[in-house]
């Protein structure tokens, strides 16, 4: 089914600079312009689109505020790799659609190589293209009942210790059910997404990302016996660090990092989601791109 065409179109750009921008950025401007696009970036990377652009005119090009910037564009272009896509999704509205273009190394969420997407383009602007939709689950840190704070994140959300050569205890608990006692580096939270980032590099299983779930990865446990788990998503998980308290940071998604504190209490919500809308590539299958990015054994 078509959907509405778009008329205002963001760009979000990779914060370190890299050579493909060069090219990349003002034939995509030129070919959006050509059709009578919005094309609109952030205040803060002015500087460097112009840099971008070279001698090339940057005339008809737009720079928002932050705010407008990630609520009133009709669609966003992530050009990066998927740690842009992700800071992307966590700022901008909901509703807003995101294309992914991989200029990074893995590209595993960004599903638009640089060398196959103006291809798909001119159907795209014209509302042919499918969606898929992802959950942001929600995190927050409480102490004696009182939040002070709460966000979100798309992969993962890691509680691991700062000191160096020394071990954190932890109690992980699903709901009101004891899951176990952890002693070790910290552990992963993530999301099917996610399952294929630091989770799988620490152990943990790929998930398909239709599965509504959460999988729980221990990083180096003292223990012969902690396995990862993959529990459902419909009641919170909850980790409580134990004594001896050492210096622990929550991160959510390699991006936001927060201090833990003696007594506190991190929850993971995973029925409390936003639902971010993701450009799907139609010629992009879920399993050739786990054989293509983790170079799985082929034998016809």
């Amino acid at each position: 089914m078509k959907k509405p065409s778009f008329k205002i179109i963001g760009i979000t750009l990779k914060p370190n600079s890299t050579p493909e921008f060069y090219n990349l950025l003002p034939n995509l401007c030129a070919w959006l312009l050509r059709r009578k696009k919005q094309v609109v970036f952030r205040e803060e990377d002015k500087e460097r689109v112009h840099k971008f652009f070279k001698q090339k005119s940057t005339e008809g090009l737009e720079f928002w505020n932050s705010k407008n910037f990630h609520n009133k564009v009709d669609m966003m272009f992530s050009l990066g790799g998927d740690g842009t896509l992700i800071g992307a999704c966590r700022r901008i509205n909901t509703k807003i659609p995101v294309l992914g273009i991989n200029l990074g190394r893995l590209g595993f969420i960004t599903e638009f190589n640089k060398n196959e997407y103006f291809d798909l383009l001119a159907n795209i602007m014209e509302g042919k293209y499918e969606t898929t939709t992802k959950p942001l689950f929600h995190v927050s840190i409480s102490k004696k009942g009182e939040e002070h704070f709460s966000d979100y994140f798309f992969n993962d959300a890691v509680l691991a210790k700062n000191d160096i050569a020394r071990m954190i205890y932890l109690r992980a608990e699903m709901g009101h059910e004891h899951i176990y006692n952890l002693a070790g580096d910290g552990i992963i939270i993530s999301s099917p997404m996610g399952s294929t980032a630091y989770s799988m590099a620490a152990g943990g299983p790929i998930v398909h990302p239709d599965v509504k779930g959460l999988v729980l990865t221990p990083i180096c446990p003292h223990s012969l016996i902690h396995r990862p788990f993959v529990v459902p998503d419909t009641a919170p998980i909850q980790l409580k660090i134990l004594p001896p308290h050492h210096s622990v940071t929550l991160t959510l998604d390699g991006q936001v990092a927060i201090n833990v504190d003696d007594q506190d209490v991190v929850t993971i919500n995973g029925s409390k989601v936003k639902k971010i809308t993701l450009i799907k590539n139609p010629e992009r299958l879920y399993f050739e791109t786990i054989r293509d990015k983790f170079v799985f054994s082929k034998k016809d």
